[in-house]
């Protein structure tokens, strides 16, 4: 994902401005809008279940049932 946020910020900053300054500068800040937004959605998201996910089996007593 950051990978991607880099390259996107490279081309969104070259195609976007017309100085190096500018274009550095609103590259900078669309990779840390890049990053900052997919950290709040997956945080945002964090508390929601997820049911393709495998649940956890209770850790019950291995004792045969006699």
């Amino acid at each position: 994902m950051l990978l991607f946020a880099f390259l996107v910020s490279v081309v969104f900053g070259v195609i976007a401005r017309n100085t190096t300054r500018e274009r550095v500068l609103y590259g900078a800040k669309s990779f840390a809008l890049f990053v900052g937004i997919a950290l709040l959605i997956g945080w945002l998201m964090y508390p929601f279940p997820r049911p393709w996910l495998p649940q956890a089996k209770s850790q019950t007593s291995s004792t045969p049932n006699h």
